[in-house]
Order: structure tokens, then C-alpha cells, then sequence
């Protein structure tokens, strides 16, 4: 995983390294991020950023979303993983734990044991896993989210950073096979 981390690190520095020197042309790129409420699937807050890369390539389509967020760039590419994530029937999350699943029902510790099983089993099978295994857990991660926010108030702080925290552990490991996907397709 560290040899991953700089790898990643070395080949989004190298072309940094080689427009220093050569000073090509840029193009600017305007990427806007939107945050949308789960819910009702509303813009909660919109986010613009503009920057430049060098001329004649696409701009980086690897952005550590969240299921709520949405991406959309001016660069050929407008779609990518941010874009958001719909919830996961009963039934997909069932499947996804091998076990009968009714989140309308769920109780706040049970809701924990669920996002414990669901990192534990990314974990342990996202080696073999291909770009719509990672769509299908995301949209359960979107699930067990959505009921999350309905039961909060149940959890105590210690569970609620514990269930933040494997949040974003998903999302790490979701945009580390993205980054690894990207280095071996340019190599």
C-alpha cells in the first residue's frame, strides 16, 4: 500500500516536473462539485474551481467522492466516480451481505454491525474486484448512509466517528484502486 501511495505520488509529480522544463501551453479546466442532499437528491451546495493543465491533455477524473457528491468537468471527460451514487435496494444490500437486510428497520447497533461487516468485506475482496463491484458496494455504503442519517441521534459519539471513519476508509481505498487503475493504464 505505501509502494501504491508513491507510485501515485510519483506519477502525478512527474508531469509536473516536466512542464516546469518545458513550459508548454496550458488550457484552463473548470470543475464543479455539488453536494446533494440524500434525501431528496437536491443541490445543497455547488463548489467551482478553476486550474490549468497542459494543453492537449484531459483533466484528472480521480476525485475522492462521497455517494452525495456529484463531478462534472469541462474536459472531455464529464463523468467519473463522484458522480452520485444511488441507494441500493433492500434486496442488493441482502446479496451484498449474504444475509436477509431490511434497513427500514434497522436499529442503530445493528446498523453498526452492518458498516463493520461492509469495510471488513471490501477489505477482503477488493482485490478481485472490477469498476461496477466497486458501484455496487457504493451504492450499499449509500444505504446503510441514508439510514444512518435516520437513526443518528441513537449513536453515541464513540460509533459515530467510528462509522465516519469507515466512511472514509471506502472512499480511500475506492480512489487508490482508481489511481492504480490510471498508473497501469499509462504504463
Amino acid at each position: 500500500m505505501k509502494r501504491l501511495f508513491w507510485l501515485a505520488i510519483l506519477a502525478l509529480t512527474a508531469p509536473l516536473g516536466a512542464a516546469a522544463q518545458t513550459k508548454p501551453a496550458t488550457q484552463e479546466v473548470k470543475e464543479t462539485v455539488e453536494e446533494l442532499d440524500p434525501a431528496t437528491g437536491k443541490v445543497v451546495r455547488r463548489t467551482t474551481r478553476t486550474y490549468n493543465v497542459p494543453a492537449g491533455t484531459a483533466a484528472s477524473s480521480t476525485a475522492a467522492s462521497s455517494n452525495s457528491t456529484s463531478t462534472t468537468t469541462s474536459s472531455t471527460r464529464t463523468e467519473d466516480s463522484a458522480t452520485p451514487t444511488r441507494a441500493a435496494s433492500d434486496a442488493a444490500v441482502s446479496t451484498f451481505f449474504r444475509e436477509k437486510v431490511a434497513l427500514s428497520t434497522t436499529t442503530a447497533p445493528q446498523l453498526l454491525r452492518l458498516y463493520n461487516e461492509f469495510i471488513e468485506t471490501v477489505r477482503n475482496e477488493r482485490s478481485g474486484w472490477k469498476p461496477a463491484d466497486w458501484e455496487r458496494a457504493a451504492a450499499v455504503l449509500s444505504s446503510l448512509n441514508a439510514r444512518y442519517e435516520q437513526v443518528r441521534s441513537s449513536f453515541t459519539l464513540d460509533d459515530k466517528l467510528t462509522i465516519r471513519s469507515q466512511q472514509g476508509e471506502f472512499q480511500t481505498l475506492r480512489t487508490a484502486r482508481q489511481l492504480s487503475d490510471q498508473i497501469s493504464n499509462k504504463l
